[in-house]
């Protein structure tokens, strides 16, 4: 029998250097766990063609290998070239923490063929070709693991796939983004605006130098569409998610909503949607969105702050639940690898089944709903003239498109010239929103676009 599973790492910056410490100061443990001892074969990256850089690592993990020559490999572990890994007919388990598209996916696609399994926290690659990489595992009788996809440290796919097997997952809220929820914590507690508190994120390191993808909601679509690819057992891409990002939300709704009890958040959204009433052909479907939202402030996922991630699950057996916990940071998504690492050479060990039917995606996808269609109460901010009469146009309009009102409040404008009036509404379908938004917005008594916000009831 077997009795060492042999790892190939490529990627050595932050979650890497947080895979091999775990697997190194872990070892013992973690290899009762698996059933085999778990060595580091091989580790790739590019710094390793500095040789300065590479003894000055080599020493370092040295040190905290605790004096067991087993758990390095003898020769050369630490490479710049991605063939050592591949060519090294001894590795069982690549492990792909490079990140982003190309050339992840080839590494990743290459070592399945090589007959390795694959551990990997690129939620890239694994949104956009979740088919691609399933069917390409199964082709060569191999898995891919991917709990660090989304989360970091939460064990939500593990959470889906097997703790909420026996029930049908109807409704899904997560905060997902530990850089955006950061930003929001710091607006929030008035401390600085948005450019400030990006700027403290990324000198703390949670933030990317380019945060492009995380503050335009890109970074939480790609999770969506993985657990929702999981819930709904058929592939849901990142193009089927309207989203959102932060960029625009402003400090005076955020202290206003304070002031109503609301919270704001970044929120990815999986939510079924009721046919629309008066359309016999109309079926139920399911909307998938990343956007700030308002949540009252009682609510659980109003206290998840800072760079922490929740993700908050209804379903029909287990009812309502909210995993929590750190959404960024080495140890916390090394974690979530170093678990897969475990769950793929015990299975090795076992040779048990080699494909694992949680993985297919063969079901037929849901009908995915329009963002439009979702029904859900609003804040409002108009920028108006302060005269009489402006508040009674836009309540009509609002009612010509079957919004009720539910509260007002009026503050002191921005400018001589113009004020912010806030409308709290009652339930009303979000494109009959729209399209009075569209309405108001054209008045000359309008003087800005107007800012609205979903009231989340979850």
């Amino acid at each position: 029998m077997k009795k060492t599973i042999n790892i190939g790492l490529a990627g050595y910056g932050t979650v890497g250097k947080g895979v091999m410490s775990l697997l190194l100061s872990k070892n013992e443990d973690l290899s009762a766990r698996a059933g085999a001892k778990l060595r580091i074969k091989r580790v790739c990256d590019k710094k390793f063609a500095d040789k300065e850089k590479d003894k000055a690592g080599a020493r370092r993990l040295s040190e905290q290998n605790k004096g067991d020559p087993g758990l390095l490999a003898e020769g050369k572990v630490y490479t710049p070239d991605i063939e050592d890994i591949f060519n090294d007919p001894e590795i069982d388990i690549f492990v792909e923490l490079i990140g982003g598209y190309q050339p992840a996916k080839r590494f990743i696609l290459l070592a399945l063929e090589r007959g390795m399994d694959v551990v990997t926290a690129n939620k890239n690659v694994l949104a956009k070709d979740f088919n691609e990489l399933l069917s390409a595992a199964a082709k060569n009788k191999r898995r891919i693991y991917f709990e660090a996809t989304a989360g970091a440290g939460i064990p939500i796919i593990a959470a889906i796939n097997e703790g909420f097997c026996a029930n049908e997952i109807y409704g899904l809220a997560g905060i997902l983004n530990g850089t955006t929820n950061y930003i929001l914590s710091e607006m929030s507690s008035g401390k600085a605006g948005f450019s400030e508190s990006l700027k403290k994120a990324q000198k703390l390191g949670f933030a990317e130098a380019d945060p492009t993808l995380d503050i335009t909601g890109g970074d939480s679509a790609s999770k969506l569409a993985i657990l929702s690819s999981l819930i709904f057992k058929s592939h849901i891409k990142p193009s089927d998610i309207y989203t959102q990002g932060i960029e625009k939300i402003q400090p005076f709704d955020i202290k206003l909503g304070g002031e109503l009890g609301y919270t704001i958040k970044l929120f990815t959204l999986m939510e079924k949607v009721k046919p629309e009433q008066g359309k016999a052909s109309a079926k139920e479907g399911v909307t998938f969105q990343v956007v700030p939202a308002f949540i009252k402030s009682s609510h659980p996922l109003a206290s998840v702050s800072g760079a922490f991630n929740a993700v908050y699950i209804k379903s029909d057996a287990a009812g309502e639940q909210m995993l929590y916990g750190p959404g960024a940071g080495s140890l916390p998504a090394a974690s979530a690898v170093v678990s897969d690492i475990v769950y793929s050479a015990r299975h090795i060990m076992e040779k048990s089944a080699l494909h694992m039917p949680f993985f297919e995606l063969k079901k037929k996808p849901p009908r995915i709903a329009d963002a439009r269609e979702v029904e859900s109460c609003f804040y409002l901010r108009f920028t108006a003239e302060d005269k009489p009469g402006v508040l009674a146009r836009i309540a009509d309009i609002l009612a010509d498109h079957g919004i009720s009102v539910a509260s007002v409040v009026q503050k002191d404008g921005f400018s001589p010239k113009a004020v912010p009036i806030v409308v709290l509404t009652h339930e009303a379908r979000t494109g009959d929103l729209i399209n009075a938004i569209g309405e108001i917005d054209k008045l000359k008594m309008v003087k800005e676009k107007t800012v609205y916000y979903r009231l989340l009831d979850i």
